[in-house]
């Protein structure tokens, strides 16, 4: 892999892409000075990141529902704008793996603040991101946990903290769900705030996962930080989120590698990053909003309007409303005719924002397909020859630039 293309594949799997004057500077740096650019800091630190969000805009009150509009259209305005890409692309993964949505929660101030949560512990330890978010105000409303009492636990968060959240199915028994539900039972969350409330909470040592006497908020998150399963299956979902590659070859070395870090999150993005460039990635298909929001930062678009959140919600992904507990499905599914409907109308919408003297639009109203794709930050290979006939038959300009934004080369990182 060349140095273009090395900076590229950084940028497009780690970050949201880069204008093309950002990414001339990127390959003048190299690849590794960008991969310390996009994760290098203090891995046990948190981010210092700028805010997007106004809370005076986010009334905790479920029936407000411009707040709901804000909150996501905020968010998307600043995964195109951030200058802290990793930290923005690794919230987004997040937010897909401990899923928690809109329509149940109903507050979006209490998304955001979960968004918040991954943005400035996403790469800190995982058994921190854990604990947090396990009594984040969001996840005790979408996965009841709030409800949970000693005389009554509710066993919804214990299941999926461990068969989707840390350690897959087939790690854990019925009986670790149950104990987990136990001993997490007490956080509860009202408009003053998430608290525990001991007389709700059930103290009693239990066996779980193995370990004894576990019986509160800590002691299981201790447990499952301990259990073996967990830096194979969180280095695993990490590698399918940013590599495409789930084979046990490149599953393996990550997962030590993830261990022997102490379960740092910036250390295994680093080692799967690296794995990347050495060659261990797969074709990757681009979600809805990672490839929008690639599309419009490599253009330069400013999307406003209803538009935008209707036709990502016709594509099939809308950021806060994932379909269920299990996040957005990957890979073919968003090839399905209505996503490719709603990509193609959003495609359209990007290139008539795109300013008349951005490189991709002027390159789109040439001939020149190799300098088309070289403005939208593809690799140096550039389209293929079916993509390029395509492109020649289509009208230049923005009709042409639409169409290079639903092309197999761009679509698929």
């Amino acid at each position: 892999m060349n140095d273009r293309d090395a900076v590229t594949w950084l940028h497009r799997r780690l970050g949201f892409g880069l204008a093309p004057a950002e990414l001339r500077a990127a390959i003048d740096r190299g690849a590794e000075a960008e991969l310390d650019r996009l994760v290098g800091g203090d891995a046990a630190g948190a981010e210092q990141t700028a805010d997007p969000w106004d809370d005076a805009e986010l009334p905790l009150d479920p029936k407000d529902r411009p707040s709901r509009t804000y909150a996501i259209d905020t968010w998307l305005d600043h995964l195109v704008s951030t200058d802290t890409p990793a930290v923005d692309r690794l919230a987004w993964m997040w937010h897909g793996h401990f899923v928690s949505a809109l329509d149940k929660v109903r507050v979006a101030r209490l998304m955001v603040d979960q968004i918040r949560l991954f943005r400035t512990a996403g790469l800190g330890p995982f058994p921190a991101l854990l604990r947090s978010v396990t009594i984040d105000a969001a996840m005790l409303v979408y996965l009841d946990l709030r409800t949970s009492t000693g005389s009554q636990p509710n066993e919804n968060y214990a299941r999926e903290l461990l068969e989707l959240f840390t350690l897959g199915e087939g790690n854990y028994s019925e009986d670790d769900v149950q104990a987990g539900a136990s001993a997490l039972s007490g956080w509860t969350y009202s408009r003053d705030g998430v608290r525990f409330a001991r007389r709700r909470h059930d103290d009693t040592p239990r066996p779980y996962l193995g370990v004894e006497a576990v019986h509160d908020l800590d002691t299981v998150i201790g447990a499952i930080s301990e259990h073996p399963a967990l830096p194979w299956f969180v280095a695993r979902s990490v590698a399918g989120e940013l590599l495409g590659n789930t084979a046990e070859p490149v599953v393996q070395p990550l997962a030590e590698t993830f261990a022997a870090g102490g379960l740092g999150v910036r250390g295994l993005v680093r080692a799967v990053a690296q794995a990347g460039l050495d060659g261990a990635a797969g074709p990757l298909v681009l979600a809805p909003v990672p490839w929008l929001t690639i599309a419009q930062r490599v253009t330069g678009a400013r999307l406003r309007g209803r538009n935008r959140l209707l036709l990502l919600r016709a594509a099939g992904q809308l950021p806060l409303l994932p379909p269920n507990v299990g996040g957005w499905p990957g890979g073919p599914a968003w090839f399905a005719a209505g996503s490719l409907v709603a990509r193609a109308n959003l495609a359209t919408l990007v290139a008539d924002a795109t300013p008349s003297d951005s490189e991709a639009l002027v390159a789109a109203l040439t001939d020149d397909h190799d300098a088309l794709a070289s403005a939208l930050g593809l690799p140096s290979a550039g389209f293929g020859a079916a993509t390029s006939a395509a492109l020649s038959a289509a009208v230049p300009g923005a009709a042409r630039l639409a169409l290079a934004l639903i092309s197999p080369e761009f679509m698929i990182a």
